[in-house]
């Protein structure tokens, strides 16, 4: 246990920044969550729970609600996205009893949004963004877009490959991803019973494997198939959630197979994500300021997004700050260590 409380800023308000908030809340320090006014997060799209995640999300005390809310999977199938065959099934029942799990992005963001409005010792401010930083070894200063100053005792940045905190911190502009991810949900019922086979079993995961291109369908809930493909694109910018159609989706995917065709025709309700892509392996922290969550890997990076690398990443780091602030660089000097 720390011998005093350090002040802490979160930069982000996404999966990674609110798991971080709340795992540097455990160990007895103060902490400033700066919630942007729209988080790069697709509130019905799937998110992958491995088994490690879930214990990550026990120790910030939402495992339970996490996995109460999620569809367990119990298989993925491989199938080959131009020829519709199988390549593989691989089992997903852990030896150590925890199963994977597939929860709606949305549910997630609002267990941890309201653990850490249940926390004393977290301050969530709307509407604001870390502008620049100015630090010594003894204490940093956090500019905010709102013309405030911070004096604190760290910075954790969370809020994305292009943010003004991981660009400072690296030296490094991020740049708009040369992918897109596209998400829409189908009503199981209207899935043709030609196409039933294609669904496999409801507590399993499919994803087509093509040329630049993925797609994946899962469980979405008991009455939902979620569909989600991640393919090439040459968007000139970042895009939150723009509605698509299933023709567009359909046009970056070529020589899908027919099965898969079908059923990415089936969604109506189809959006689109660009997010912001950088170097894969930045500098992690310098002195009282280190990065975690998006601000280290893009927001998507497959058809199903993980939630283990930022949880995981998260734990970690506030298990390095039981600490007093005065050994923060160190703290963060241990935890980008660990994460190479």
């Amino acid at each position: 246990m720390p011998l005093s409380m350090g002040e802490v800023v979160v930069a982000g308000s996404g999966v990674g920044g609110l798991a971080a908030a709340l795992a540097v809340a455990r160990q007895r320090h103060w902490v400033t969550v700066l919630k942007e006014r729209d988080p790069f997060v697709p509130p019905d799209a799937g998110v992958h729970l491995t088994p490690t995640a879930l214990r990550a999300l026990d120790q910030l005390g939402i495992g339970l609600d996490a996995h109460r809310r999620a569809v367990t999977v119990h298989e993925v199938h491989l199938v080959n996205g131009v020829t519709g065959r199988p390549i593989s099934t691989v089992p997903t029942d852990s030896r150590h009893g925890r199963p994977h799990a597939v929860v709606h992005g949305g549910d997630l963001y609002d267990l941890l949004l309201e653990a850490c409005g249940n926390d004393p010792a977290i301050r969530i401010r709307e509407d604001t963004a870390v502008v620049h930083y100015e630090q010594t070894d003894q204490r940093l200063t956090v500019f905010l877009g709102t013309g405030e100053r911070l004096r604190v005792d760290a910075l954790i940045g969370a809020d994305g490959v292009c943010s003004p905190v991981r660009r400072q911190l690296t030296g490094q502009a991020g740049r708009v991803s040369p992918y897109a991810t596209f998400h829409t949900a189908v009503p199981r019922e209207r899935v043709p019973a030609r196409l039933q086979p294609q669904l496999s079993a409801r507590t399993a995961v499919t994803l087509w494997e093509g040329p630049s291109w993925q797609l994946a369908h899962y469980p979405s809930g008991d009455r939902r198939v979620g569909i989600t493909a991640t393919c090439a694109h040459d968007a000139p910018a970042l895009v939150r959630g723009t509605p698509a159609t299933a023709a567009q989706v359909l046009d970056r995917m070529p020589r899908l197979a027919e099965a898969a065709r079908e059923l990415v025709g089936l969604g109506t309700e189809w959006r689109m994500w660009v997010p912001c892509d950088g170097d894969r392996d930045p500098p992690w922290c310098d002195r009282r300021v280190v990065l975690t969550g998006a601000a280290v890997r893009p927001a998507f990076q497959h058809s199903l997004p993980t939630a283990f690398q930022a949880v995981d990443d998260a734990v970690r780091l506030g298990n390095m700050m039981d600490c007093d602030p005065a050994d923060f660089p160190q703290a963060f000097r241990s935890y980008a260590g660990r994460r190479h």
